[in-house]
């Protein structure tokens, strides 16, 4: 029987991720190859049983070389790759069944899908599915690609490039998944290793940045910024601008090289006929100008970025250029404008704290109160899992009755909810029933996050209430008095 469709994953104790994965496979593969790097839980075991071709190989610091130790054992006319954090959908796995019969057909990307904390997604065309022909292979120790390779075979074969909408829906990039696997120290190693054989590996230096940013590691970006920007000002334009990362690594060397946001703007402009003007090219830009208040210069800039936010090579979620134009209306006193683009923002991340509380504040300085409680209601109704970061915004917004009411419908079903409603209980003097079913750490944890929402919004009047209210829950909480103490220090310019 021919073998049509080779699905190809590497693993390492992925025990717990696996059977999501295998489930969302069932029935479209005919053949299942597994690179085990040294496993010691049941990762085999499962595989085994799914009836996969194991192939053992030491790991030694390179994921290209993993993934084609699995192209090599495959025998299908067709590669799938995927990897154990990785969901397929039923529409996806309909499209790559629909594939395999196009003659024309030597390659597909598809729709990775990443959900993001704020509650937003961030969604990415990926090159996954390739035919199967020897000359196909990974480049790039960290954050493989075997793009190039898949382009020329398709030049060479007279075969086409197909863009599947299909969704593979990715779990392993949420914070605390990649906390608990300790992938900020493996990629940093890997990718200091890569900059130190090739200091100009562009790519390599675009994602150290990247590490910096997603882990709010301002300290390596400024060592890494300066590096990575000479190495980007030694590479030939004509092929920088044909990578469609290079204008976000520009936005980055510029973050880390320059605090001053005219010095920044300077860099980046000077780079402009040398980077792709991608979305987050738009956005690094746009953000000096608003800080330099020149206005139109960064409404434009915004618009731009929102216009390319869309473009699958370089995608980016279109809250942040939607929240910049909210503050550019309200600078100008369109409050109305600025309420519209901040519920633009908010539809587009639902659990972003910047989005909700625009929309919170300008709900409540433009159209009023009426605009504020069907805010509420709405975005209660359409998302309740954001429902505590609503809570939240409402609370550092100035709204904390409100935010006491909505914690009051969720303290039941979520312990830390009832610490929320105790401190909104300090600001507004309501009294309020409370049940906390939980130990005296989580509960100290959970009441230390909502008191920085109210010391983080710098609200003057908001903080005296607590500071008045306090001495109530002092013998159940005796660290509170110098935990305020300090947050108050730390919102002091001397400090």
């Amino acid at each position: 029987m021919e073998t049509v469709l080779s699905l190809c994953l590497i693993v390492r104790d992925e025990e717990e991720m696996l059977p999501g994965l295998l489930a969302s496979v069932d029935g479209l593969w005919d053949e299942l190859v597994a690179v085990d790097t040294g496993s010691t839980d049941g990762t085999e075991a499962l595989l085994a049983a799914a009836g996969a071709r194991m192939v053992h190989r030491p790991w030694d610091d390179d994921f290209a070389a993993a993934r084609n130790a699995s192209l090599d054992a495959a025998t299908g006319n067709w590669i799938l790759v995927l990897d154990a954090d990785e969901r397929v959908t039923p529409g996806l796995a309909a499209e790559i069944r629909a594939l395999l019969d196009d003659p024309g057909a030597g390659a597909a990307t598809l729709v990775m899908r990443n959900d993001l904390p704020d509650g937003g997604r961030r969604d990415a065309d990926l090159l996954r599915l390739f035919r199967n022909d020897p000359s196909v292979r990974y480049t790039h120790r960290i954050h493989e690609d075997a793009t190039a390779s898949v382009r020329s075979y398709l030049a060479r074969a007279g075969l086409a490039l197909r863009r599947l909408t299909g969704v593979v829906q990715h779990l392993g990039y949420v914070r605390e998944v990649a906390a608990d696997r300790a992938k900020k120290e493996r990629d940093l190693a890997l990718l200091r290793l890569l900059v130190d054989e090739d200091s100009d590996d562009l790519y390599s230096w675009f994602k150290l940045l990247e590490l910096a940013r997603f882990w709010e590691d301002p300290p390596l970006a400024a060592a890494t910024a300066p590096e990575a920007a000479a190495a980007l000002d030694r590479a030939d334009p004509a092929a920088l601008r044909r990578q469609a990362w290079s204008g976000e690594l520009a936005g980055l060397a510029a973050t880390g090289l320059h605090r001053d946001p005219a010095a920044g703007l300077a860099w980046l402009d000077e780079r402009a006929a040398r980077v792709a003007p991608t979305a987050a090219w738009h956005l690094a830009r746009a953000n000096r100008l608003e800080a330099l208040d020149r206005t139109d210069d960064a409404r434009g800039a915004y618009e731009s970025c929102l216009a390319t936010a869309a473009d699958p090579a370089a995608p980016l979620p279109p809250a942040r250029p939607l929240l910049g134009l909210a503050r550019l209306a309200a600078a100008a006193g369109d409050l109305a404008g600025a309420h519209a683009y901040a519920l633009d923002a908010v539809r587009t991340a639902p659990r972003d704290d910047e989005a909700l509380l625009a929309a919170v504040t300008f709900s409540r300085l433009g159209p009023g109160e009426p605009a504020l409680v069907a805010f509420v209601t709405e975005h209660r109704r359409d998302h309740p899992a954001a429902t505590e970061d609503l809570a939240r915004a409402l609370l550092a917004g100035g709204s904390p009755e409100h935010a006491l009411r909505v914690l009051t419908d969720l303290a039941a079903l979520h312990p830390s909810a009832n610490l929320g409603l105790l401190v909104c209980s300090l600001v507004t003097g309501i009294p309020v029933d409370l049940a906390i079913d939980i130990d005296q750490q989580a509960a100290d944890a959970a009441l230390q996050d909502w008191l920085r929402v109210v010391w983080r919004a710098r609200r003057v009047e908001d903080m005296n209430a607590v500071a008045d209210n306090v001495p109530a829950i002092v013998e159940a909480f005796p660290w509170i008095p110098d935990f305020l103490r300090e947050e108050t220090q730390r919102l002091s310019p001397t400090t």
